[in-house]
């Protein structure tokens, strides 16, 4: 269960990394203009985090679709695939 805790914890940290570099760094302190700026940049956090999430959706989007596209190639291209001749076995003749 721990190691579970600390996977969803490091999944977590590499989501929001980027957000992280666009976002300012922690302002130390209770001040209520300290506190302001941290509020502003745990929204930023959350815009950032959001957007990624976004364009990480639309990839996965993009890929099932190709996916799909190249399924129904390699189905067309089956379907195209000369057909094995038939070959009928006479039925035996009796006397």
């Amino acid at each position: 269960m721990r190691n579970a805790a600390i996977i969803g914890m490091t999944i977590a940290g590499l989501l929001a990394a980027p957000a992280f570099a666009a976002c300012p760094p922690p302002t130390p302190g209770d001040t209520p203009a300290e506190i302001k700026a941290n509020a502003e940049r745990l929204v930023c956090l959350q815009r950032e985090i959001s957007a990624d999430t976004e364009r990480r959706r639309q990839q996965m989007e993009i890929d099932a679709l190709n996916n799909r596209l190249r399924d129904l190639e390699l189905q067309r291209r089956f379907d195209n695939l000369p057909k094995p001749p038939v070959i009928v076995v006479p039925p035996p003749m009796t006397l």
